[in-house]
């Protein structure tokens, strides 16, 4: 991670992480989720620039329709407890549930549908798997 990277990580930690997680927490129905990235992973200025709308704003929508009744935001509150995601270079992406860890592993500064999940792919995850 060059010098670019690192201030636009750190710009995005200290401007719009903390925002972005009440938001979370908030769709969550108030659970008390953790979101953890893979750091080292997000190699390019465009891949940060990306966190915000590609990942956190997707999934806070479908979670505020997972939590929409107290079923859902029980569901959510037992089986998520953090929210980890990666980078990575190639094309796709993939949702891993496991341990109470949401893991999104994806190209995110790649197309979204194909590269980043889309609106509505959070919730048809989630559905499944909780």
């Amino acid at each position: 991670m060059g010098l670019a990277e690192r201030k636009e990580l750190a710009a995005f930690k200290e401007e719009s992480f903390a925002p972005k997680l009440e938001e979370l927490k908030a769709a969550a129905g108030g659970a008390d989720l953790q979101v953890t990235l893979d750091e080292a992973s997000f190699t390019t200025v465009a891949a940060i620039q990306m966190i915000s709308n590609g990942i956190f704003d997707r999934l806070i929508d479908d979670l505020k329709a997972v939590c929409g009744d107290a079923i859902g935001k029980e569901a959510v509150r037992d089986g998520i407890k953090t929210v980890h995601v990666i980078h990575k270079e190639d094309p796709g992406y993939t949702l891993e549930l496991a341990g109470g860890t949401l893991t999104v592993k994806a190209k995110v500064d790649g197309s979204l549908g194909s590269d980043l999940p889309g609106y509505g792919d959070y919730k048809r995850y989630l559905l499944r798997t909780l």
